[in-house]
């Protein structure tokens, strides 16, 4: 399975296998319902240095080593912060939120996303079928003080058949290989897996779109880099439904590309080009995503 997994990260990018092995920093954010910058300053009297990104001034990097030190400090334990891998965080950011949307987060645990959503949002509806996962989800919430989500403890790929064209905007971080999180020997990856998960992504696409009110927009988005996941996907949703756009995403970041439009012995939609796969490097983790409009 080695060899298999390797020859296709080769396919997708030759860089890939050597850039998982780099994980150097980590990433956190300012959980604003309960702290603003000023947070970064009890940090540093504390002995870190953060490191701001160029693109948000409520997220920062520090040094791998620091990771387990930052989880004793004081703005650690009264959840001022929260640690998150910064190409989940980017993403969650793509998605264009206003102060009167309700966004559905379709798959949400462990509820780091949801939690952005809530900063800015009117309402937030967090689905997660797992029952540990959820309750361990509702804790989360509570403990960083978002008074507006409202949790469900559902399988995802049903939920539109509640609520219908509900949702302004929709997010949905499918379940998946979790390629990504491979930065060694391969042992439970296999291609079964893979086209399991493909499987269950599609069902969930569906009921994240059929969830989406006309003219609003959503996020698909995995952690694993085989396009049956990814690319394969946004294909399927193309052929199924007529009023399907897929939108440029600009993101300032140089560790991207686009997607890929041929696999093996498939061709995509040439919209799938538009999707971004970011390649893991620095704090950031191997993802992809892509931002859909329903016409």
């Amino acid at each position: 399975m080695q060899e298999i997994f390797e020859n296709r990260l080769k396919k997708i990018n030759p860089k890939i296998i050597d850039l998982l092995k780099e994980k150097k920093e980590f990433s956190f954010r300012i959980n604003k319902h309960k702290a603003d910058l000023e947070v970064i300053n009890e940090l540093k009297k504390e002995g870190f240095n953060p490191k701001k990104v160029d693109w948000n001034e409520y997220v920062y990097t520090l040094p791998m080593d620091e990771r387990k030190r930052i989880t004793k400090s004081t703005p650690y334990t009264k959840n001022k912060i929260y640690i998150q891998n910064l190409s989940s965080i980017i993403a969650a950011h793509s998605l264009d939120i206003n102060e009167d949307d309700w966004v559905l987060d379709l798959a949400a645990a462990p509820g780091g996303k949801s939690l952005i959503f809530s900063e800015k949002a009117r309402k937030v509806s967090a689905v997660e079928p797992d029952k540990k996962r959820f309750f361990r989800m509702k804790r989360n919430f509570k403990e960083h003080g978002a008074k507006n989500i409202q949790t469900y403890n559902k399988d995802g790929r049903f939920v539109y058949k509640a609520t219908g064209e509900m949702f302004d905007k929709v997010f949905l971080d499918a379940p998946c290989s979790s390629e990504a999180h491979i930065d060694g020997e391969v042992t439970w990856w296999n291609l079964k897996r893979v086209r399991r998960f493909s499987k269950l992504q599609k069902e969930l696409i569906i009921s994240a779109f059929e969830s989406l009110k006309s003219g609003g927009e959503m996020i698909y988005a995995t952690c694993t880099f085989s396009p049956e996941e990814n690319e394969e996907t946004l294909d399927f949703l193309l052929k199924k439904y007529e009023n399907v756009e897929i939108l440029e995403v600009n993101l300032p970041i140089s560790n991207i590309q686009e997607g890929i439009t041929k696999w093996e012995d498939k061709e995509y939609n040439p919209q799938v080009k538009k999707a971004i796969r970011i390649l893991p490097e620095g704090a950031y983790s191997g993802f992809f995503f892509a931002k859909i409009k329903k016409l």
